[in-house]
């Protein structure tokens, strides 16, 4: 009797134990994973602050685009309306160019007739100086006549001449002789006169056509004067117009290198949203798995604590308590992912694709393509997909040792989103997906969930 009750009080003193221990272990292992959880919110909501903000550069890169795109728009339209009045310009310029050489023309036909004129008057000077010795002769011939009537009492030295005929004959000879005389005092006199006129006519004609020669060369020389300055101020109006060419092409220029900035910056910024979404999408999941294992190890819990309570109502030293299996603790001894040769190691490098030196948050294992991949430990998929960059990728969480590890550039994939593994099966094979310059594969750690940029150096937990 003595000894039952000995069993008895042993099994109570043991479940007062067992119990508390039990109630530790698990309440630590949730607390954890809330821990996580929370952690994985606060993330997620940065990413989606950046997200915000990535939106809000979009927003304004399209605004800056549009208002980039209007200004070109606008520069292009004065360029045309430059580019057709430098043409209307140039037109004008041809236009007058043709006047001032049709004007030139008419400059040297004029030129040309002046010269005309000046032989012309050289020789009315030559016939002006005869008709003056012609005139002056006559008019001493007739001086000499008109003296000779003078002295010899006018017509009656004629009726004398007459009246001293001898004969009939002889008078009529003196009739004929007087006529002549008579007739060639009138001509002398008509043609004096008429040379007179003819030399007055001249002078005048010569006189007249020298002036409007002279008149017609001036207004051609005016004409050209203003024809050239004419020209010089379309040519001048010429070049400010090229100049203001020359002005537009650069800003256009200077534009269209804006707009491809931006342009530029806008795809940045469509490439960091979506990666932003997918590591929305990476944190979500892994954020559902960790709620299920929560829950899972909250069930877990009341289990035990239920098991607890109907084996200490039972008092039976038959019945054992049992330690929860969802307990925390565990180890990080992983096994390699893959076999094959160490190609990049942890830490900054020059990446292969980009040649930009950048840091490398993982190693890489080369070798065929078709190499299988194993999980390095047990846990639970929290990505089975494919990634712009990683290409085909796995992420598996481990609870018991709380960490996240990625298998990237994969060829296949074996395994799908929470599904639980174990350490070694198969998830995938070795491929070069994604930006990768051959086969092989990408390896990550990260303490607690994933996160970007969170990556701890892989190489001291592989054996």
């Amino acid at each position: 009797m003595k000894k039952i009750i000995y069993y008895i009080l042993t099994v109570i003193l043991l479940l007062q134990v067992i119990i508390p221990m039990s109630d530790s272990v698990s309440a630590q292992t949730i607390s954890e994973l809330e821990q996580e959880l929370a952690e994985l919110q606060k993330e997620r909501k940065n990413i989606d602050e950046n997200a915000s903000n990535a939106q809000e550069k979009i927003a304004e890169n399209e605004k800056s685009q549009k208002e980039v795109k209007n200004k070109i728009s606008e520069i292009d339209n004065d360029l045309a309306t430059t580019e057709a009045n430098i043409e209307e310009k140039q037109g004008e310029i041809n236009s007058t160019a043709g006047e001032i050489s049709r004007v030139e023309g008419s400059i040297a036909e004029t030129e040309a007739e002046i010269t005309k004129t000046e032989q012309e008057i050289d020789t009315l000077t030559e016939e002006i100086d005869e008709l003056i010795i012609r005139i002056e002769e006559r008019d001493a011939l007739i001086k000499s006549r008109l003296r000779s009537i003078q002295q010899n009492g006018g017509n009656i030295s004629y009726l004398e001449v007459l009246f001293g005929a001898q004969s009939f004959g002889d008078f009529i000879n003196r009739i004929t002789a007087v006529n002549k005389i008579m007739d060639s005092d009138r001509n002398i006199f008509e043609a004096q006169q008429a040379d007179k006129e003819d030399l007055e006519a001249k002078r005048i004609e010569v006189e007249e056509k020298q002036e409007q020669l002279v008149a017609d060369k001036e207004k051609l020389d005016h004409d050209k004067a203003e024809l050239e300055k004419q020209q010089n101020n379309l040519v001048a109006q010429q070049q400010e117009l090229a100049e203001l060419q020359s002005q537009l092409s650069q800003q256009r220029q200077e534009q269209s290198e804006l707009l491809g900035s931006l342009e530029e910056e806008y795809f940045e910024l469509e490439d960091y949203t979506m990666s932003l979404e997918e590591e929305r999408q990476v944190l979500a999941d892994q954020e559902a798995v960790i709620e299920k294992l929560k829950r899972e190890k909250e069930e877990e819990q009341r289990k035990a604590e239920q098991l607890a309570q109907e084996q200490q109502g039972q008092g039976s030293e038959n019945n054992n308590p049992s330690t929860p299996s969802g307990g925390g603790g565990g180890n990080a001894n992983f096994i390699w992912p893959a076999t094959g040769r160490l190609s990049s190691g942890y830490g900054w490098r020059t990446h292969p694709v980009t040649g930009v030196r950048s840091f490398h948050g993982g190693i890489d294992i080369a070798n065929a393509q078709g190499t299988p991949i194993k999980a390095v430990a047990s846990g639970t998929v929290t990505r089975s997909d494919f990634s712009s960059s990683y290409g085909n990728v796995i992420y598996i969480y481990h609870p018991d040792i709380d960490k996240t590890t990625v298998y990237a550039h994969l060829h296949t994939r074996s395994v799908s989103y929470g599904q639980s593994i174990s350490q070694g099966q198969q998830i995938g094979t070795m491929g070069t997906t994604g930006i990768s310059t051959g086969n092989h594969l990408h390896f990550e750690v990260h303490n607690g969930g994933w996160s970007q940029g969170g990556g701890i150096d892989p190489m001291p937990f592989l054996p």
